[in-house]
Parts: structure tokens; sequence; C-alpha cells
């Protein structure tokens, strides 16, 4: 990280979508919460995932984790804290180690009790508009679009589709020219044109966190930036 300003250039970069090397599906426990803020999940590329629901549960994998200086993003866009669960979290981050990247993901409803105690934090806060504190990366996403990506991901769906936005539509190119060839159809034709006198049928809006979705982008350019 060269400087302030270069890092802002960074953040406003669009890079591709991010490959992940793992992605741990939430426990099917009753409590999926508790089971999801005791789990580091896997973003590829050495860049660790954790969820923080509440700072007073997850102290102990708090301490365990962020004292080893490896590249992680701590969501705490939604977490509860009290002034006292803030001052043990503050000592865990004044214990850490290392130059790898630390990413805090924060939102308006992040608490006020946690602002001092990242604001003396050498990490790069990202969060939509109004977030507490400030982000140093504000991501161009409504608060309500934020929580419901936030929500989507305790409800089961993956990091990864979360991450990628993947939009699913039709194809038919030479590769499924050849698989219904293989399938026995060499008579196999694309699908009729649509009729543009009826409607296009409305489609469920892809749901992307574009706040973790910037901090794994991030993560890759100051890698590839260290790299080169």
């Amino acid at each position: 990280m060269k400087s302030l300003s270069l890092l802002a250039a960074l953040c406003a970069l669009t890079l591709p979508a991010p490959i992940f090397a793992a992605d741990a599906a939430p426990s099917a426990s009753a409590d999926t919460s508790a089971a999801i803020a005791s789990e580091l999940h896997d973003l590829g590329e050495g860049l660790g995932y954790l969820r923080v629901h509440r700072v007073a549960d997850a102290q102990d994998l708090l301490a365990r984790t962020l004292p080893r200086g490896t590249a992680l993003v701590v969501d705490l866009r939604y977490t509860t804290a009290s002034d006292d669960d803030a001052t043990a979290f503050g000592g865990v981050l004044a214990r850490r180690s290392g130059g790898a990247p630390l990413l805090v993901l924060v939102s308006p409803q992040t608490p006020a009790a946690l602002t001092p105690v990242l604001l003396k934090t050498p990490a790069v806060t990202l969060g939509v508009a109004e977030s507490l504190p400030v982000p140093t990366v504000v991501v161009a996403q409504t608060a309500d679009a934020d929580r419901r990506a936030y929500d989507a991901f305790d409800g089961g769906m993956t990091l990864e589709a979360l991450i990628t936005g993947k939009i699913e539509k039709e194809r038919f190119d030479e590769a499924s020219l050849v698989k219904e060839f293989e399938h026995g159809n060499p008579n196999a034709a694309p699908p009729a044109e649509p009729d543009l006198a009826k409607p296009a049928p409305e489609k469920a809006p892809v749901l992307t966190d574009r706040v973790l979705q910037r901090a794994v982008h991030l993560h890759r350019a100051l890698a590839a930036l260290k790299r080169s």
C-alpha cells in the first residue's frame, strides 16, 4: 500500500469476480446464526471471512484469529456489542501482527461503541453510506439491499453466489451444439427468438453483497500489487 491515494484508486477498480477455493455452508443446526458466527469461512487466496453476530459470543474466535496477521474480512455490519465488548474487542485488535490486510465491514446499524475502537485500528472499513464509522470505502448500495444480502447468507445462500452475482441466461453456442450432437441430436437448433409482441417475464433481481464483494476485490488488487 503505497499511499492513501493509491488505496482509493484500488477501491474504485472493477475487477473480475473472485474465484473461491472453498465455501463453507451454514450449519443445519437450530441456531444457524450462532453456527455461522463461530466459523471462519474461506474466500480463497488466503483471505478469511468472519461474520460476527454478537461480539461477546465471538471473543474467543476473534482472540484466536485476529492476532495471526493473516488477511481477514471481519463483518460487523449487524453485530451487537456493549461498551465492555467493544473494549475487549479493541484489546484483541491491538495484538494483531503482520501487514496482511484487515478489512472490516460496517453498516448504519454497527454499534456506536465500536466506532472509537475501529478508528484506532489500522484496518480498511467498507460499508454503504451513513455507516458507522464513516467507511474508508463507501459502497454504492442501499442500506436495505445491504441488509437483504447479509440476511441471505444466514438463510443459506452461498458466499460465492452473493459475491459473484451470477446471472443465469440462456446460451446456445458452439459448445451447446457439440453437447446436443453428443447426446444424439444432430439437428439441434437455437431456441426460437422471443415474441417481441409479448411482454418479457419479469426476473427476480440478482442479489449481490456489494460490500463484501468490494472487500474481496480490494484484497485481490492489493495482492496483485504486492506481486508486481
